[in-house]
């Protein structure tokens, strides 16, 4: 890992670790929504992954430090963890208030199904860059939350809000967490590919993602609470 990639490591764990407490802190306050308690714990998942990969990275002994970043650590599971806390704050929390289940909406629930295709062909770029059948098996696993939410993302993204306001409040929230979806699967693929400066250009860029996605939540859940 070059000097400019370890330190795009840094940015992105310090933007989501300050993300998780500034969500934490606001969310667990007197009315906080339970929607933002979930968004934040999800950050804070990725914001642990993202510090155990850097201390990983500083004490392994510089033989084996290239092999261990590529190949299954723990902090990989802040991936899981995030994305499968943003796929409950879409799908147990919203969805059964944006969508009746009703035929004239249908038309939208299919457009959805974009999402989880596109990021299924960013998921092939990660499982065929040379990995091994078990970290491929591990990487499908890590990213099957990511490609569920990204699903319920698009869907609240685009169907009318038939009643409350809930998902007109909430719409750049999801255009935000499809980015960041977008980002981070990009990012884990150029890694594998070995392009440094794109690498460290989308690590820095995913980083940035996560307050401005968690202010758009919170900015939409105000209006809930009032």
């Amino acid at each position: 890992m070059e000097k400019f990639e370890l330190i795009s490591e840094i940015i992105k764990a310090v933007f989501f670790a300050a993300a998780a407490i500034w969500g934490i802190t606001v969310s667990f306050k007197k009315r906080g929504a339970l929607f933002l308690q979930i968004i934040a714990f999800g950050l804070g998942c990725m914001a642990l992954g993202n510090i155990f990969v850097f201390a990983l990275y500083i004490t392994a002994p510089d033989a084996i430090r290239e092999s261990l970043l590529t190949g299954f650590n723990i902090g990989l599971l802040g991936i899981f963890g995030m994305f499968a806390f943003i796929f409950s704050a879409s799908y147990g929390q919203i969805d059964g208030l944006g969508d009746d289940k009703s035929r004239e909406l249908r038309k939208y629930r299919l457009l959805a199904l974009i999402a989880p295709i596109v990021s299924l062909i960013f998921l092939a770029l990660i499982v065929f860059s040379g990995l091994e059948l078990y970290m491929q098996i591990i990487y499908v696993v890590l990213f099957l939350p990511a490609i569920l939410a990204s699903y319920y993302n698009l869907k609240h993204l685009i169907i009318p809000d038939v009643e409350l306001g809930i998902l007109d409040s909430i719409r750049k929230y999801n255009l935000l967490a499809l980015i960041m979806i977008a980002l981070l699967m990009l990012t884990t693929a150029s890694q594998l590919y070995g392009v440094a400066v794109l690498y460290s250009i989308l690590n820095i860029l995913t980083g940035i993602s996560a307050p401005v996605m968690f202010y758009f939540a919170k900015k939409g859940s105000e209006g809930w609470l009032k």
